[in-house]
Parts: C-alpha cells; sequence; structure tokens
C-alpha cells in the first residue's frame, strides 16, 4: 500500500540525520567488486565473472558478514537486496537466516537506500534476478516497518542533492585525474617507476573523455577504458590495454564512496582493496584540526609493550559464518560494548592506547562470544585466530605501520617523494585489529577505522620526523611488505570546504 504522495505506507522515511554514528555503506555489495589480487588474474588470463563467480561470492560474503558485525547500521542499495545473491541468498529460502535477516531489516540494522523510488516494492527499470525479487516481495508482506533512506524526501530537492553529491561528484573526480600528483598515485597503485608517462597518458585520456562525454557514468568509462568492445560491464571481460587493472580500481573507489559522503555515514573499504587515500582527497579538503604535535605526542605513548594482547588464538574465521549467528552477536552486550570502545575512540583519539585497548579487549571478547555462539562443532573445521593491533599512519602513499604482536616493531614502506616534500599534506591514522598472518585477512574477523587525520606543513619534513620519533621510542624498524596494509577498513568520509 502506497500514501498520496506514492509513498510504501511500510516505509519509515529517515534522511542521514537519523543514521547510527557508525554507519557504513559496504563496497562489497558492488556487483564490480574484486579483491586486487583476484582482478591481477582476470587482466593476466584474460577470464571473465564467470569464471571465478564462486570465489567473488565467497569474498563478497565475508566482507558483508563483516560490515554487519563490525558497525551500528549498514546501508544498501535497494537494488543489491534482490539483484545481489550474496544477500538474498538468506530470504529466499525459509530457515534461520531468513529469520535474522527480516530482524535485521526491522530493526533498522540493514538500511535500504532509495535513489529515486518512494517504494521498496517498486518495479525497477532494469533486469532483476528472479529469484530475489519473488523473495523480496515475499519477504516485504511480512515486515510492518522498514526505515529507508533517500538524500531528501522532497522530490526536487532529492534530485539535485543526487545529481550534486553523487552524479556531478563522480564527474568531478575524473575531470581532476589529469592534475593528480603522479608520483604519489604511482606508490598507491603500486606501480614501478618506470610506469610514469604511461600513467599520465591514462589519466589524461580519462579526464578527456569525462570532458568531451555527455554523461560520465561508471558504465560509460568501463566501456570506453576497460571492457572488451561490444561487451557487458557486468561481464567482466577486460581487454588487454595499459594499466586497465589499476584504473578499474581508482574508478571503483569513487564510484563506491559517492554514497557514504553524500550521507556522511563511513566507506567500509574490504580487505585487499585501494584505500581511499589514493583518491588524493587532501585537495579540496579543509585542514584537519590535528597537527604534527598532536601526532608526535600519539606516538609518545606508543611504548613497546604499551597493549596487552590475547594470549589464546580463537579457533574462529569467517568462512562458513551465517548470517544468523552474527544477528546473535550484536545482541549481546560484547558487541555493544565494543560499539561503546569504537565511539570513544573515535571521540577521544589522543587518548589513544586507553581507549584502543578498550576497543581491542571489546573486539576480542565479542568474538569469543560468537565462536560461542557458532559451537563447537563448527570450531573445529576453523582456523586459528591471533588478533594483534596496527596502527598505521599513511601520506603521501607512503606508510609507517606499528604492529603489536608480542614483538612490536615499525613496518616502513616508501618515503615521501622528492618532488612533494616541500608542500603541506594530511596523514591518515588508522587502528586496526586483524590477525597476524595478514595473508589472511579476507578470511579473517578484524576490524579497522581511521581514527584522524593530521595536518603537515612540510610532509617530507615531518616524515622524517615521525620516523626519527618512532625509532627513539624503541621499535625496530624494518623495510615493510607493500601489501600489508590490506586489512578491511571503516574509512572516515573527508570534508569539501565550505559549502
Amino acid at each position: 500500500m502506497t500514501d498520496p504522495s506514492g509513498t510504501d505506507l511500510r516505509l519509515t522515511p529517515i534522511d542521514n540525520r537519523a543514521l547510527a554514528p557508525i554507519t557504513v555503506v559496504a563496497q562489497c555489495l558492488d556487483n564490480q567488486w574484486v579483491t586486487q589480487d583476484l582482478l591481477a588474474r582476470l587482466v593476466a588470463r584474460r577470464e571473465s565473472y564467470r569464471e571465478v563467480e564462486q570465489r567473488r561470492r565467497r569474498d563478497a560474503r565475508a566482507e558483508y558478514l563483516r560490515a554487519i558485525l563490525n558497525a551500528e547500521q549498514v546501508v544498501v542499495n535497494r537494488a543489491y537486496f534482490f539483484n545481489n545473491p550474496v544477500v538474498h541468498r538468506d530470504f529466499t529460502t525459509d530457515g534461520p537466516q531468513r529469520a535474522a535477516f527480516r530482524a535485521l531489516l526491522a530493526d533498522g540494522v540493514l538500511v535500504p537506500f532509495l535513489l529515486r523510488e518512494r517504494s521498496l516494492a517498486a518495479e525497477p527499470g532494469f533486469g532483476v534476478d528472479s529469484a530475489g525479487w519473488s523473495g523480496w516481495l515475499r519477504l516485504l508482506g511480512e515486515v510492518d516497518e522498514v526505515r529507508c533512506l533517500r538524500l531528501s524526501w522532497d522530490d526536487a530537492e532529492n534530485e539535485r542533492l543526487t545529481e550534486r553529491c553523487m552524479f556531478a561528484e563522480f564527474r568531478r573526480f575524473l575531470l581532476q585525474l589529469a592534475a593528480f600528483d603522479l608520483e604519489e598515485l604511482r606508490r598507491d597503485l603500486r606501480l614501478p617507476e618506470e610506469s610514469r608517462p604511461v600513467l599520465r597518458r591514462r589519466m589524461q585520456e580519462v579526464t578527456l573523455w569525462a570532458v568531451e562525454a555527455e554523461q560520465a557514468t561508471r558504465e560509460g568509462f568501463y566501456r570506453e577504458f576497460l571492457v572488451e568492445p561490444g561487451t557487458n560491464p557486468a561481464e567482466g571481460r577486460f581487454r588487454s590495454a595499459p594499466l586497465v587493472g589499476q584504473l578499474k580500481q581508482l574508478v571503483d573507489l569513487r564510484y563506491n564512496t559517492t554514497l557514504p559522503d553524500a550521507v556522511d555515514g563511513y566507506a567500509l573499504i574490504p580487505a585487499d582493496s585501494l584505500r581511499r587515500t589514493a583518491m588524493q582527497e587532501y585537495r579540496r579538503e579543509r585542514p584537519p584540526d590535528r597537527n604534527l604535535d598532536d601526532l608526535l605526542t600519539l606516538v609518545r605513548t606508543l611504548r613497546p609493550y604499551a597493549f596487552d594482547l590475547a594470549q589464546l588464538p580463537l579457533r574462529l574465521d569467517l568462512t562458513g559464518l551465517e548470517l544468523h549467528h552474527v544477528r546473535q552477536a550484536r545482541d549481546t552486550d560484547e558487541w555493544r560494548e565494543y560499539v561503546a570502545a569504537l565511539r570513544e575512540l573515535l571521540a577521544e583519539p589522543l587518548d589513544f592506547v586507553t581507549r584502543a585497548q578498550q576497543v581491542y579487549d571489546r573486539y576480542v571478547a565479542l568474538a569469543q562470544r560468537l565462536a560461542g555462539i557458532v559451537g563447537e562443532r563448527r570450531l573445529e573445521r576453523a582456523r586459528a585466530w591471533e588478533p594483534v593491533i596496527r596502527v598505521t599512519v599513511e601520506v603521501l602513499g607512503s606508510t609507517a605501520s606499528l604492529v603489536f604482536d608480542g614483538d612490536p616493531r615499525v613496518e616502513l614502506v616508501g618515503d615521501v617523494a622528492a618532488e612533494v616534500a616541500g608542500r603541506g599534506a594530511t596523514a591518515v591514522v588508522r587502528f586496526a585489529v586483524v590477525n597476524r598472518d595478514q595473508r589472511r585477512a579476507a578470511r579473517d574477523l578484524g576490524t579497522g577505522v581511521d581514527v584522524m587525520r593530521v595536518h603537515l606543513q612540510r610532509a617530507g619534513d615531518d616524515w622524517r620526523e615521525l620516523v626519527r620519533r618512532l625509532q627513539e621510542t624503541g621499535f625496530p624498524v624494518t623495510p615493510g611488505d607493500t601489501g600489508r596494509d590490506d586489512e578491511p577498513n571503516i574509512d572516515r568520509p573527508q570534508e569539501d570546504e565550505g559549502e
């Protein structure tokens, strides 16, 4: 049923003011998302999505469950509910998963995002997964109330905001690529030094296309630069051309951050995916309130053995975890205490050691409770999860990761390039609880969040001062693995200069 305006009566309209503080949009539900590792295979072997579909679904499923466990709310594009099997597998058949999904939807944990429609059951103007669509309609008949998000519930204002905050933002990003700092971008994309000329040419080509295109959409970009001519982008048949995989990662990243930015939420970047620092947002953001002195104060508190870590590993991983397990875990004191600790860390990042320790302790307690919910029979097949702490400072393509795993150390990747050393920059400080074995980040329990952004007046000098202070604290400094900082992360939105 609908009211005279066409709004579904089962729908409770909300805007971003009604969202919980830690609300995420999960990139893993995008039908184009693949891990960096799998993307490299697709491009190298000229395979399509169909040939790796089982792996894609397994990766996305793990990230989807991680999002529901780690965040307070998850905003999901309405189309993903019925067109993404990673989501609709939980409600197309009866059983505990369906009951859990219905409860998460009714409780406002899963929040449908409506682009222009006013009804959850509105017939889409595109193709649908028949099983997902029929299951979605049946489910809606059993739910009395669903909180739904739009940029505005006034249709005219919603149209303006959608164009300005999502479509125009995506096009603006494409238009800016030719002006990106190539050295920084090269490092973020993990490209060799000799790739700079090709990278420059490709960025110029994309910007020129965005200038001339009548509509600079992601699908149009895919057809122009990424997929084999005449193929459907949804098939994932990538052409043999320079930097296809890197262009895809970069453009997908911006596409998937427009919605969380528009609603002032967080982008949940999956494991083994490009970080949003690759978008070089420091060019248009307000200078952060924090400065180098704040960062050095934080570093001084991070003495070796500053954190107490769990002594025994847990038999727990994401493989085979089901939605009803996650839903039960969310209904525990351990989950509520973890979320409270995460909120406190974000509110008071300079009290880092105390509040980070609380997040760690409460997340481990949550994992223990989840292990009990899953049960002994399931645990016999699970791998050991040894939770450790990683604190990462990232600036201009360089990272310093402080690893607390019983043998505290600093892992350095890169140095601030001479071309940009004298200018100001933004450093991102990231906190994560992850498994000791980072090669398994995509399958393991873990949580991470951007804790704060720090303004550096002279990036090169400030970076070297940071490294020197880290060495003075007694941490051994070692070269880092460029693939190590690949755990999933709740990436904070960036603020544009005055609207």
